[in-house]
This record gives C-alpha cells, structure tokens and sequence, in this order.
C-alpha cells in the first residue's frame, strides 16, 4: 500500500473514532483559542473548523497560513518558513484536532508560503499551486505541487470545500487566494496587506500596475468574506482588500 494510501486509511479510522465518541469527546487542544509551539511559531482559532498559523523567519518577520478542519481531513494553506516550523504545525494539528493533513495549497512560490514542502513531502501529505508557482518552484529542485488551477482557467475547485481563484499578477506573479465559503473566511495571502499596514512590504517581485487590479477581482468575487487573512500582519475584515488598494494609489510616483 501506498504511504498516501495509508495515509486516508488513517484519517478514515480517526474519521469513525471521533464520530463514535461525538463532539464532546474531542481532544482538549482543540478547544484551545491560542497554543505556542516554539518562540517562532504559535496557532490562534478562527472560527470554529479554521486556525490561523503564524511563522516567524530569523529576523522576525511573521508570515500568516491556516489549518483547515474539513470533512476528508486537515487542510493546510501554506507551509511555515521553515522545515522544522512546518513540521511542528503539522504534529500539532494531528494530534490535537484528531485527524491527518490530505491536502496542502501554496499561494505563492515565496520562501514564507513554501519553505516547509520538503517537510511536506516526507509525510506523504500532497501540495498543490497555481501552474506558475510550479513553473517557479521547479528551478529549485525537490517534490513539486500538483496543478491546482491555472493562469487559463484561473479558478480552482476543491472536493475538500475550498475555491482558490487566480487574480492576476500583484504581489507576485503567481499569488493567489483561497476562499473558504463555509466559514466565510477569505485568505488573501500577500496580495492582500493587512488593514494596519502602512507601506506593501516586499516589492521584487511584484506587478505594481496590475496588483490593484488583482485586488478588486477578488473584492468582486468574494463579497460575502467576513474574515481576511493577509499574508503578513492582523487578520481583519473586507476593509484589508479596500486598504491594500488605497496603499497602491497612494504610493510614491517612480522617479524618472
């Protein structure tokens, strides 16, 4: 048998363990609104099937992910920076919420969406990306996502209960979100500053003209988000959408 065959046999055992023993019986550390897991990695509830993830580098820049409780199993949106991070997250959550991770998603080939693949990899937990990200990804060597959705068909749905959705090139080229219609939580990664961001952080890579652009497809598309989560900072609500474009028309003209 196969480890990713192992893998749903397992989560289907957990599945009927905790279905036998009922909401009640779930383990404590579910329960739990915030738990550390290191001085560089702590978990916060959301809403009630949502966790946010939070990543430090080592120069302290926090980078945003989530744990998502479906039906099959565990979702994860992006990796911690790290190895070690991703695969403290990942012990964490399956001990503590009863069940196996069965699909992971990267929102961008970035180091703080995508250090932990290897981590990944070595637990038989398959990633999934935008075609672009692959395309970028590649050059590094190692496991590769499989093709979530595509710049040509630019919205992704998921058996697991999510949309990712392709907005155009902003932060990065390929940055995309994830929306999560049961729980109205909208995470917007960083093509999305958080509402208290003053300035749009790491530009290298970003498509300033399109960006905008970008922002208000995913404003359009997902009007009934009542969570976003951006890639670095608080989380927030649709205000962090209209907040990230004003940051990009208001930003200083380039000299000639």
């Amino acid at each position: 048998m196969t480890r990713r065959r192992l893998r749903r046999a397992a989560v289907l055992v957990v599945a009927i363990t905790l279905a036998a023993a009922g909401a009640p019986g779930a383990p404590a550390a579910e329960r739990a609104d915030a738990v550390r897991l290191g001085p560089d990695l702590e978990v916060t509830r959301l809403r009630p099937t949502v966790w946010l993830h939070v990543s430090k580098d080592g120069q302290g820049t926090a980078a945003n992910g989530l744990v998502v409780r479906t039906r099959k199993g565990l979702l994860l949106v992006d990796t911690g920076w790290t190895e070690g991070q991703t695969e403290r997250l990942v012990a964490w959550a399956e001990r503590a919420l009863g069940a196996f991770f069965v699909e992971a998603v990267v929102t961008h080939s970035h180091g703080d969406r995508t250090g932990g693949l290897p981590a990944l990899a070595r637990r038989g937990i398959p990633a999934a990306a935008l075609d672009v990200t692959i395309d970028r990804l590649r050059a590094a060597g190692g496991r590769l996502p499989r093709v979530l959705l595509t710049t040509a068909a630019p919205v992704g749905v998921d058996p697991l209960g999510f949309e990712a959705f392709f907005p155009g090139p902003g932060h990065a080229p390929d940055n995309i979100v994830v929306w999560l219609p049961a729980e109205k939580v909208l995470f917007g990664g960083c093509l999305v500053k958080s509402e208290v961001a003053t300035d749009l952080g790491n530009v290298a890579d970003a498509d300033l003209v399109s960006w905008p652009r970008a922002v208000e497809a995913v404003r359009d598309r997902y009007p009934r988000a009542e969570v976003v989560v951006p890639g670095h900072g608080p989380v927030g609500g649709a205000a962090a959408l209209t907040h990230t474009i004003e940051l990009l028309r208001d930003r200083p003209s380039p000299r000639p």
